[in-house]
């Protein structure tokens, strides 16, 4: 039963992805929201959960009944479909022709001084961050990854902005055509900023953060270039194909450093030659045993509470003893009572995602709800920075279109939120350096 679920569900995807993508373009496998957070969600809720029943394979308990296995994929994806039709409320992709333009030498001149300003800053953290990571040693670092960030929640935050240098050189990049000087200099500093972003998010195991890195950047050139408009033509069919292989790939790599990170954590207790796709992917996208364990056992719902903590993640606890935890240490002490005590040494969380939150905090019910009522707030919100003219903003729009598609449904919203903030600051700043500078809409 579980089998025939996974064919039907993945063909429904598969159905509103193709039909999305023939009729506005193959700039939608990544810009769009419909597609890429399907993508995820297939990923996450219907190919993953399918696997782990298929080999047995979980981190919680060592079984499931298969009624409420069934249950929770079906359930999940009436959630997704309420999310789907609350982000197109105001239909933001359908005019995808605001996307494209050019810019002038001299904002390409100016944004560029000003992404180099946000690279040093990101370079310099990152770099800090290493160093400490190498000075306690590897090992040590990867069995108790928190430890590290206690105290130093700016520094690590601060050092993202190597990534999103990153993605505003090649931004640069890909609109300095006319101008030799601008684009050899942003494609030097594009390729620094990413072997900085690669070195240090490969250090610290954030796999996922570099796979984001990668999908973004993809997006940004299918959504800056005319040639990806429109209905599919056999030439961008066998592009899109191309695309798919590449991302086949990526998935490759995760489990290449997935195995990587399990041998420097467990390598005393089981061999490298037992870690599998299961092991290496659940270790990345492996949120929805969470659904099943959630509806598998009663709970306290936390009505919002996990949603205040990410808001109150700027305090510092030493002014607010008392302030509320995110998700992820929630489940992990109602999964293992008493695992996760604040200032504990050795606190280890887990991941949530979207949909494990809603229904951590709202129960079955209200899940329904929340689901249909954040994506329509995310849909005004996309809608409002579509609207805006400068080019930077658009930018903006496309990075937001991607984290929300898919971080945001694996991630656990008080480090999602944080660092998303923290995200659109650099962008803000350039925008704000080039606010006066003409571009030319196409």
């Amino acid at each position: 039963m579980i089998y025939l679920l996974f064919v039907v569900l993945s063909f429904i995807l598969l159905f509103i992805c193709v039909l999305k993508v023939s009729k506005l373009g193959i700039s939608q496998i990544f810009a769009s929201t419909w597609v890429l957070s399907s993508l995820f969600f297939f990923l996450i809720h219907i190919f993953l959960p399918t696997l782990q029943w298929d080999v047995s394979y979980y981190r919680y308990q060592s079984t499931y009944s298969i009624d409420i296995y069934i249950y929770s994929m079906l359930f999940v994806f009436i959630l997704h479909s309420l999310f789907l039709v609350g982000i197109s409320y105001f239909s933001p992709e359908n005019n995808n022709q605001q996307l494209l333009f050019t810019l002038t030498n001299r904002f390409l001149t100016r944004a560029l001084k000003a992404s180099f300003l946000i690279f040093m800053i990101g370079s310099y953290f990152s770099i800090k961050n290493i160093l400490s990571i190498l000075s306690i040693g590897f090992e040590n670092y990867i069995n108790d990854r928190i430890a590290l960030g206690v105290g130093n929640g700016l520094i690590m935050l601060l050092a993202h902005w190597t990534y999103i240098s990153c993605l505003l050189f090649f931004f640069i990049f890909l609109h300095s055509k006319n101008n030799i000087k601008v684009k050899k200099i942003s494609f030097l500093l594009f390729v620094s900023s990413f072997a900085i972003a690669a070195t240090y998010y490969g250090i610290n195991s954030n796999r996922n953060s570099l796979f984001i890195l990668l999908i973004t950047l993809f997006a940004f050139v299918l959504s800056f270039s005319p040639q990806y408009y429109g209905r599919l033509s056999t030439k961008q069919l066998k592009k899109a194909i191309a695309v798919f292989i590449v991302a086949i790939m990526l998935l490759s790599s995760l489990h290449f450093i997935g195995k990587i990170r399990h041998q420097g954590k467990l390598a005393s207790t089981q061999s490298s030659s037992q870690y599998g796709v299961v092991n290496s992917l659940n270790g990345a996208f492996g949120n929805h045993e969470n659904i099943v364990w959630l509806m598998s056992h009663d709970y306290p719902l936390e009505l919002g509470s996990t949603y205040a903590a990410a808001v109150s993640n700027f305090i510092p606890r030493y002014f607010w003893k008392e302030k509320p935890v995110g998700a992820g240490p929630k489940i992990k002490n109602l999964i293992y009572p008493g695992s996760y005590i604040v200032g504990k040494k050795g606190n280890s969380s887990l991941t949530t995602g979207f949909y494990t939150e809603l229904l951590l905090n709202f129960g079955i019910l209200g899940s329904l709800i929340a689901s249909i009522f954040v994506a329509i707030l995310l849909s005004l919100y996309f809608a409002f920075l579509k609207r805006q003219g400068s080019p930077i903003i658009k930018s903006l729009y496309i990075f937001s279109v991607v984290v929300f598609s898919s971080q945001f449904f694996y991630a656990e919203f008080l480090g999602f939120f944080a660092r998303y903030i923290f995200s659109i600051i650099p962008f803000i700043f350039v925008y704000f350096v080039t606010k006066n500078l003409k571009s030319i809409s196409l």
